[in-house]
């Protein structure tokens, strides 16, 4: 099965996300626990990923395209001028951020006494190559991911122990 991105509107991510799942078609909305600090405390809050964007898994044909085409909130499909499928490769890193529908929880880092910094567990060990930054006092890390030749910069969850 191909897959393809949809541009949604802002804040319609989940309702188009269940609308268009309930039309038989899978959709993947990677999410994340990220750790927030308020007030001197750190709090774990649910945030998308791809802020306005889905990930729909089908083979797309003129009936399939409308039936997601008209679910509320999707704005359109992205390609150059018709839909286009994500590379098969681009689509596998979005399968991993998906995590098989769960919010990704932070990726454990362990920091050695010489100072170099191993990733032990967690979704970022797929990503220790594409690694930009690691901020362990943020509990941040960004890894750099291409979707459609374009290089995107995410911000995923870490907890050094």
């Amino acid at each position: 099965m191909n897959m393809y991105v949809l541009q949604i509107k802002p804040g319609f991510e989940e309702s188009a996300a269940k609308i268009i799942r309930g039309r038989g078609y899978t959709v993947l909305c990677p999410s994340e626990e990220l750790y927030i600090r308020r007030g001197g405390e750190w709090l774990l809050q649910k945030k998308l990923i791809f802020t306005q964007y889905l990930f729909v898994e089908c083979d797309l044909t003129d009936e399939s395209y409308y039936r997601i085409r008209s679910a509320d909130g999707v704005i359109r499909f992205l390609g150059f001028g018709k839909p286009e499928k994500l590379p098969s490769a681009e689509a596998l890193y979005i399968k991993i951020l998906d995590n098989d529908g769960n919010p990704i929880e932070a990726s454990k880092v362990y920091t050695t006494a010489a100072g170099a910094k191993m990733v032990l567990s967690g979704v970022l060990r797929n990503y220790v190559d594409n690694i930009v930054s690691l901020d362990l006092r943020q509990r941040r890390a960004k890894i750099k991911v291409e979707l459609f030749g374009v290089e995107h910069k995410i911000t995923l969850p870490v907890i050094g122990i």
